[in-house]
């Protein structure tokens, strides 16, 4: 199925929409069938793939911006449909910038469960659902760690914790063949990274927890679970995050880094590759980087492409 149709509803409380064809079918779609784009009401969308949905419904599976198409944006939209002028702050009030964390993350090549992208895109859309996740200390910024100062390049941000730590996934080819990459912790002072989750479920219900402890107001913490609740998450207790555990399967600290030398010289290859990538990009070591990447090549692993 390769045909263009009309977004006509977003459902913010569980980020799933409709979109109406030209024969008056309509297709059931939710945010990560959105390849490169925010979906708004009235943009006109090519639906690439489908699949049989709940209860027999249409879901497409992958959708595209129709070329030369603009989104229906309100009054500014309308008054620009009649050809009446706008005022500039009027038509600047009516356009509010969108937030495009869902396709920010797409656009990045992070691997990412289909349930970060389900939250990125009810954040996208849902005002309240967005502040919401503030005020649990979740401010989403998706990024690559690098770009907040974080020396371990397989470190992608999904959020800040307000105040300068950030929450994310690490997406090292290690984890390619597990379920899901897990959440870690960054202490931006320390510049370490501590594990805190092994999948975004688990992540999310202690992300919560976490908030609860820290006295958000009870009204938040439970649309906060009503709404992931609806994304598929697990109604179930969480346990606060804390700081994180140190594992053995990411780079030793600058305390227990050895020399370089000692990795080099290495027979277990993991070890060496862990500290190589300690002294590659937290001590900016050419060699160690030269080194690293020889052995990538022998594996076939390729750095994130934001290095």
């Amino acid at each position: 199925m390769s045909d263009v149709g009309t977004i006509t509803v977003i459902e913010p409380e569980d980020g799933l929409g409709w979109i109406e064809m030209p024969n008056g079918d309509r297709v059931r779609f939710g945010g990560t069938a959105c390849k490169g784009f925010v979906p708004a009401i009235g943009m006109q969308v090519e639906v690439i793939d489908t699949k049989p949905g709940y209860g027999g419904v249409l879901k497409a599976t992958e959708l595209r911006k129709a070329q030369g198409n603009a989104a229906a944006g309100g009054p500014a939209a309308a008054a620009a449909a009649m050809g009446a002028p706008m005022p500039a702050a009027a038509a600047a009030a009516a356009a509010p910038v969108p937030r495009t964390y869902l396709h920010t993350i797409q656009q990045s090549g992070a691997r990412t469960e289909d349930l970060l992208q389900m939250v990125l895109g009810r954040a996208d859309v849902d005002d309240g659902f967005h502040a919401d996740l503030e005020r649990a200390h979740f401010e989403v910024a998706p990024q690559p760690g690098p770009a907040l100062g974080c020396r371990n390049p397989w470190f992608y941000v999904v959020a800040m914790n307000g105040g300068g730590d950030a929450y994310g996934v690490y997406v090292h080819p290690l984890f390619d063949g597990h379920p899901a990459p897990p959440w870690l912790f960054w202490d931006h002072e320390q510049d370490i990274l501590r594990f805190v989750a092994q999948d975004t479920a688990s992540f999310l219900r202690d992300m919560v927890a976490t908030a609860a402890e820290s006295g958000v107001d009870a009204d938040t913490i439970a649309r906060l679970r009503t709404g992931l609740s609806k994304l598929g998450v697990a109604d179930e207790p969480g346990r606060p995050l804390g700081d994180g555990e140190k594992v053995d399967w990411l780079p030793p600290d600058a305390s227990e880094l050895r020399p370089l030398d000692a990795y080099l010289a290495e027979t277990d290859g993991a070890e060496m590759e862990r500290g190589l990538l300690a002294h590659a990009f937290a001590r900016g070591d050419a060699h160690a980087l030269t080194a690293l990447k020889s052995i990538y090549d022998a594996w076939e692993w390729k750095l994130p492409g934001w290095v």
